[in-house]
């Protein structure tokens, strides 16, 4: 489960997919699958998480790593490539590293699963 909160030593990535509403479940399933196969059974990796939005128009994909340097390494190897390729031929997604710098959760909240 991914830990949201100004305290955690961890590296976030977050990646913007720009997509059409006819490709965005296959980009998707793309996305998932790379997950799946390759990206969590990584060194270094914390959780993944993959959002659509409701107008079909974005895929967000949300990762945590323990370092910077575990995502980077994953990034750079040669077998990451073939799950990869599928991808870039739907869309160009933005990559951009973050830190947390607010985070709330309300008293009592719930959490839906």
């Amino acid at each position: 489960m991914a830990e949201i909160s100004t305290g955690a030593q961890l590296a976030t990535f977050i990646n913007v997919f720009p997509t059409k509403p006819r490709d965005q479940q296959r980009l998707v399933d793309l996305i998932v699958k790379a997950h799946e196969e390759l990206i969590r059974h990584r060194p270094g990796y914390i959780s993944g998480n993959v959002h659509r939005s409701t107008d079909g128009y974005q895929v967000v994909d949300y990762t945590q790593w323990d370092r910077r340097e575990d995502f980077e390494a994953m990034v750079r190897d040669p077998a990451v490539a073939p799950h990869f390729a599928p991808i870039g031929e739907l869309t160009q997604g933005r990559q951009c590293a973050y830190d947390v710098v607010y985070s709330h959760v309300a008293e009592g909240g719930t959490t839906h699963e």
